[in-house]
């Protein structure tokens, strides 16, 4: 049917009944198809396997923290209850980005215009807050008579917001260069495409994954080296016998563990992305290569939705690596037995300082 009305068309230009040596009908492969498919696949339903395992986990997080925090709201906390409701804000602006690309509902510039910038900035915003939660843990473990002053409420406000307008600064320029085409779906402008386009894939890669890596492994670094030196220290200053140097272990321990697996899982989900970024103009040197170009559209596919399972999966590793924060859950939803450890006061005001408001 198609080569019939590629020959009809032919016909009609060029007023005769064969082809002319310069029109081809492209031959596609089976693996071209199937690469295809797996790469629709992939853009049109996995945001859906994360709506539905990171909202409820992010929702339960929110309500954990604030019954955590019915007695004292610490910073820890609040930055955790942020990250969890930012994380459902992105899942829920990428479910309507890729409806709107599924052509199921229409939408006009402005809203491409909003939808984008809002989604680009909320994505960047919940890996920066890692960033500033990394910095807070850092402060508390390095200067612990210091963080209540360094680390207020009022001025975990104030950080949130200057970082969440500069990010909607580094993405002001959506709203001069995103449109949509009726025919297809929200992008970038024709006459934007071939200067800006290549720059902005480029700097809002870097602001979404490559500096939030970058600062999460230093800020780990400084973290576990700062644990080993009052480590050290309270080996001095404490008895051996003294309960309370047990339950600072336990606590820098438990601090520990939660920000590395924290960290560690955000690398290994965000650095293929920033591999795909990095390479994805060089993967194929010659832009006819239709094979090179469908393995590259599902290298492209794979590393976007395992960075985006990063919204999704921060609930079960608080969960998994946070103690108080799997007692506090456990107790609020009856899923079993809680049992705490009664420590008085006096064996737990050493043990307290290294961790401060680490919270988790």
């Amino acid at each position: 049917m198609a080569n019939t009305t590629l020959q009809t068309l032919v016909k009609e230009m060029y007023g005769n009944t064969t082809l002319p040596p310069a029109v081809t009908t492209p031959f596609y492969p089976p693996e071209f198809h199937r690469l295809n498919a797996v790469s629709t696949f992939l853009n049109t339903f996995y945001i859906w396997v994360i709506f539905v395992i990171g909202c409820p986990g992010n929702v339960v997080c929110v309500v954990v923290i604030i019954n955590m925090s019915k007695q004292r709201l610490t910073t820890s906390f609040f930055y955790v209850a942020v990250l969890s409701i930012v994380d459902n804000l992105t899942i829920i602006l990428k479910i309507i980005e890729n409806q709107s690309r599924q052509m199921r509902f229409s939408i006009d510039e402005t809203g491409c215009q909003f939808l984008f910038f809002f989604g680009l900035t909320f994505a960047a915003f919940a890996n920066w807050i890692l960033i500033i939660l990394s910095a807070e843990r850092f402060t508390a473990v390095a200067f612990p008579m210091r963080v209540g002053l360094i680390w207020s409420l009022k001025k975990a406000v104030g950080i949130l917001v200057g970082v969440f307008l500069f990010l909607g600064l580094i993405h002001s320029h959506i709203f001069a260069t995103v449109t949509h085409y009726e025919s297809y779906t929200c992008t970038v402008k024709e006459t934007f495409h071939q200067h800006i386009f290549p720059f902005w894939f480029f700097t809002s890669a870097t602001i979404y994954a490559f500096l939030p890596a970058t600062c999460l492994i230093i800020f780990n670094i400084l973290i576990i080296l700062s644990l080993r030196r009052h480590s050290d220290q309270r080996q001095h200053m404490l008895s051996k016998c003294d309960p309370a140097q047990m339950e600072a272990r336990r606590q820098e321990r438990q601090v520990t563990i939660m920000l590395v697996t924290l960290s560690v899982v955000f690398l290994i989900l965000t650095i293929p992305r920033c591999v795909c970024v990095i390479l994805y103009n060089q993967l194929c040197s010659d832009d006819k290569d239709f094979m090179c170009d469908a393995r590259r559209g599902l290298f492209n596919a794979i590393t976007t939705q395992i960075a985006d399972t990063n919204h999704a999966i921060n609930f079960y590793l608080y969960f998994l690596s946070g103690r108080r924060f799997r007692k506090q859950f456990l107790k609020l939803f009856r899923c079993g037995p809680v049992t705490y450890t009664e420590v008085s006061n006096e064996t737990t005001h050493m043990s307290e300082i290294p961790i401060a408001e680490s919270g988790i």
